[in-house]
C-alpha cells in the first residue's frame, strides 16, 4: 500500500472515530489524536514510539482493541504494555493483565490486539512503559 493511500485510510478512520466522539469532522484529525491520548497511560514516555492508530470494536459481545504503534528512532525500542478493562460504572473487570514486551526495531511498525476478559467490558485503556534496547 503506498503512502497516500495509507494516509488516507488513516485519517478516514480518525474521522470515523472523531464522529463517534460526537466531534465536527472538519476538525476530526486533531481529536481523534485527543480520544487515543485519553485512552493511553504513559510510565516515563514512550522515548519515540508513537501510537499511530488505535481501533475498538465488539466482537461476539466481547471488546477487541488494536492499536498500531510506530518507532520513530533509528535506534531500536522495547514497549511493555497491558490493558486494563473497565465496566460501563468505571470498575475494573478480570484480574488484571500481565505487562507484555515488544520490540521494535528503527523505523519499525507493529500491531498489539487486545481482547477483553468478557462482555462485561465497556472500556479500556492500555497502560505503557518503553526503553532503549
Amino acid at each position: 500500500m503506498n503512502l497516500n493511500k495509507r494516509s488516507m485510510l488513516v485519517f478516514m478512520a480518525s474521522t470515523l472515530l472523531a464522529l463517534s466522539l460526537g466531534v465536527d469532522a472538519k476538525t476530526a484529525e486533531p481529536a481523534a489524536t485527543a480520544g487515543i491520548a485519553e485512552k493511553l497511560i504513559l510510565r516515563g514516555g514512550l522515548k519515540g514510539l508513537q501510537v499511530v492508530d488505535l481501533r475498538a470494536l465488539k466482537k461476539n459481545d466481547v471488546l477487541v482493541v488494536q492499536a498500531e504503534i510506530q518507532n520513530t528512532n533509528k535506534k531500536d525500542l522495547r514497549l511493555y504494555y497491558r490493558f486494563r478493562w473497565t465496566d460501563e460504572d468505571g470498575m475494573q473487570v478480570g484480574s488484571g493483565e500481565v505487562w507484555k514486551p515488544l520490540m521494535f526495531l528503527g523505523k519499525q511498525s507493529q500491531f498489539i490486539k487486545g481482547i477483553a476478559p468478557g462482555p462485561k467490558a465497556a472500556d479500556f485503556e492500555i497502560e505503557m512503559s518503553a526503553e532503549a534496547r
